[in-house]
This record gives C-alpha cells, structure tokens and sequence, in this order.
C-alpha cells in the first residue's frame, strides 16, 4: 500500500482497482436481478389494471424472501470465515466451511418450501386481508414453491464463492436467469407464440424456470469448470467439528441477524398490506417504489459485499493496520454512493411509475414513497458498507447482531406499526419503518473509529500440528 498505513485513506490505485473489480460484477448480479424483479412487476401491472396481480406476487414472494435472506445469512456466516482463510490460501479449510454451510441450506430450503406448498393460503393470509389477493398469491405460491430447494443451494453457494474472489460466474448465472424468465413471461402471461394466457400462474411457472436454469449452471460451473476452489460432489459429505464449531461461534450471529432482519422486513409489509385507509393501494406503490430502490442500491450491496471480501482478507493475511486504513476508505466511498444513490432515484422516480396501468391514486402514493426511500437510501450505503462489509469482514459479527436486532425490532417495527394504527400518512409510515437505518449508520461508523472491531477468527493450523 502506498504512502505507509498511518494515512486515513488509501491513496494507491490498486485499492480502487481490486474494489470495482469485485463490486462490477456483483453489482451487476444485482442489477440483472432486480430487473427479473422489475420486469415481473412490469409485466404483471400490464396484465392486470387492477392491481391485484401485482400484489398478490409482491405478497406471495415475502417466503421466497426470506428464503433469499437465509441464504445470504449462510453464505454470510461462510464469508466471514473463508474470507480470512483465503488470506491464507488455505482452500481445503474453505471447502469444509461451504459444505457444513450447503447442507443447512438444504434444509432450511426443504422445510420452507414444503411449508408454503402445503400451507399456501395460511401463508398469504399472514400478508393480505383481501380475498382476490390471497387467492391469486395461493396460485402463485403452489407453482413457485418447487423452486424454493433449487434457489437455496445455487444462489447460497454462489455468495459463498465470492469469499474467494469468485464473482464472475453470478453474472453469466443471472443473465441466462433473466432471459428466460422475461422471455417466458411475455408468452404465459399474456399468452403468445399460440401459448394460453395464464396470467399470475404464467409468472410462477417463468420463474420456476428460471431457477432451474440457475440451478444447473452454477454446480455445473463449481463440479467441472472452477480450478480455483477445485469443490467436488464428494466435498459436500465432509463433516468436520471444528469448523462446525467456528461457524456456530462466529458465523451464526450473521445468520441470525439476517433471518431476523428478513422476518422484520417481511412484518414491515405485512403492516403495510393491512392498511386500508390509504386512498392509493400501498403494497402495490411500496413495490414500485421498492423496484426503483433495488436499482439504486446495486451499486451499494455490491461496495458492501467487495469490502466483506477486502477486509477479511487483509485481517487473514494478519495485516490489521492496513484493514483500518482500507475500512476508513470504505466508509468515505458509501458515502459518495449512498448521496448517487439518492440522486438517482428522483430522477428516475417518474420515470418507472409510467411504466404501470395502475390507478392514479397508487401512482402518486408511489412518487411520494420513492421521494422518501431517496433520502433513507444515504443511510442504507452507510449501514450496508460498514455492517455486512467493514465489521462482518473484520469478524465484529456478535456486535453487528446486537445492533441491528435492537435497531429493527426495538425501534423501526414498533414505531411502523404505531404509525399504522394511528392512521398516519403511508410515507410517514415508511419513514418510521426505515428509522433503523441512520441510526445504525451512525453506531456503525463510531465503532470503526474506534478501532475494536478487528477479530482474527481463522485459524493457523500449521502452528496448531506443531504445538
């Protein structure tokens, strides 16, 4: 690192270099998936002016959700070890880490997708209080739920290998991910090519599709093209108690903070989708406004998850001098992406709302939705880059737990739900909802100044034979 670690930022450009060279691509899985996403709504919007397809999608995918936030848990809990042990080039020890972190994910993946195809309506029911709605979400839940196993074990294994600097592949995933299922979509929806037009069920079965698609080029990728990790079919049965034992210590708070912050989320529209005295429908203006924030935020989790990779590598390598001076420089760098971030949304807000054939009352509920979701998106670059990049990658997991579970469930949730109650305008709503985030941006931020939060959780197994 040039100009010596005692300088707040890092001035050479290999820094800068190796940050967008992992946040390009994983920036742009996120973008190709928040454009399935968008085009789901898009299509769904058109094919149904009412707005009860576009809800009941919304609604019916909060399982697929948290499902989706399980696997970032796991594969979260995986990084924050392997990450340190590829400073080590230590690849036997990251492949035990993934298969123990494989295998919870099968399961969890099993159970939720039995649940949601046996308990359909019970699900829905816990979203919506509106009959066209659940029943419309019941159609799409018996299709999508085949997809829950396959989605588990490709996209958690596909996080997990960014933690050896494996982010292209996600890329060629996704892309092949959106194609077919855009593709799809426009035939079974609307029912072209001679194709019957089933609507909500059109998307279930597109996006059933799609998954498989993912499902098939991911393990083909990992069993018989990566040289990197060299993960075979025979790694998935190791079972090893002390990296069972690392990943219960270290890596469990991660999944625990993001399976509670998933099930916080999943309330948040829950609460949202029992309001009934908003002129505009707020599910449907919440998930446009929601597609818009995903787009600005590509960038953001993409810094975030580089700088988990960056951090954890130089804590690995034992340079803890240079982590400081790197997660000072992170913490500058989401605060220029989080003020983009804004900026983006207000110019595209309107935009994307004209892409809809939804009722003007939703349409201006969702401009005054996006307005605020602007501004909180400052404070989601602040959060996201210091909590699941600087302090995970460090190893400072039991810390980032306390602070977001108190955050959401202490004060965001019980401030939204009051709202609710209350009666008070949808936006002001959101504002409580999302009331989390600068706080813990600002907690965030004083404890990297602090200096505390480095932790060196691999372990040295060279030293520990000679012992």
């Amino acid at each position: 690192m040039q100009g010596g670690i005692k300088m707040r930022i890092v001035k050479g450009k290999r820094f800068y270099l190796n940050l967008m060279s992992m946040t390009i691509p994983i920036a742009l899985q996120n973008l190709i998936t928040f454009a399935t996403s968008m085009m789901d709504t898009i299509m769904l919007g058109r094919a149904d002016d009412t707005g009860v397809f576009l809800s009941a999608s919304s609604l019916a995918n909060q399982p697929f959700f948290i499902l989706s936030m399980v696997c970032f848990g796991l594969s979260g809990a995986a990084t924050v070890l392997s990450a340190q042990y590829w400073g080590k080039r230590d690849t036997a020890s990251i492949r035990s880490i993934f298969s123990i972190i494989l295998k919870a994910a099968f399961v969890i993946s099993l159970l939720m997708e039995i649940a949601v195809l046996v308990f359909p309506g019970t699900v829905m029911g816990m979203y919506s209080n509106n009959p066209e709605i659940i029943d419309a979400g019941i159609s799409y839940l018996r299709i999508i739920g085949f997809a829950y196993v396959l989605f588990g074990l490709s996209n958690t294994m596909i996080c997990c290998i960014r933690s050896v600097e494996l982010v292209k592949i996600s890329v060629v995933v996704n892309i092949t991910s959106f194609c077919t299922n855009v593709f799809l979509n426009w035939v079974l929806i609307f029912g072209n090519l001679g194709a019957p037009a089933l609507g909500i069920r059109g998307a279930a079965i597109a996006t059933l599709t799609a998954r498989v698609m993912e499902f098939l080029i991911t393990w083909g990728y990992i069993f018989f093209v990566d040289k990197r990790l060299c993960f075979k079919p025979k790694h998935l049965l190791l079972v090893n108690k002390i990296f069972t034992l690392d990943l219960l210590r270290h890596g469990l708070p991660v999944f625990i903070n993001e399976v509670m912050w998933s099930i916080g989320i999943t309330i948040q529209a829950a609460i949202l989708g029992h309001i009934n005295y908003s002129a505009g429908d707020p599910v449907a203006a919440n998930s446009i406004a929601s597609m818009v924030q995903q787009l600005s935020a590509v960038i953001i989790f993409g810094v975030a998850n580089a700088s988990a990779i960056i951090i954890g590598k130089s804590v690995g390598e034992g340079f803890t001098e240079r982590a400081k001076v790197e997660a000072n420089t992170l913490k500058y760098v989401s605060y220029v992406v989080g003020f983009a971030a804004c900026g983006l949304i207000l110019v595209l807000k309107n935009f994307v709302i004209n892409f809809y054939t939804i009722p003007a009352e939703t349409k201006l509920l969702a401009n005054e939705l996006m307005i605020t979701i602007a501004f909180i998106t400052i404070f989601v670059s602040v959060s996201s880059t210091t909590i699941v990049g600087i302090l995970r990658g460090g190893g400072d997991t039991r810390f980032c737990l306390v602070e977001e579970i108190i955050t959401l469930w202490c004060v965001a949730t019980p401030l939204a739900l009051a709202g609710s109650l209350l009666k008070l305008p949808v936006p002001v709503v959101l504002i409580l909802m999302k009331s989390d985030e600068p706080i813990k941006s600002a907690i965030s931020v004083i404890r990297i100044n602090g200096g505390k939060w480095i932790k060196s959780l691999a372990r040295d197994f060279r030293k520990e034979e000679q012992i």
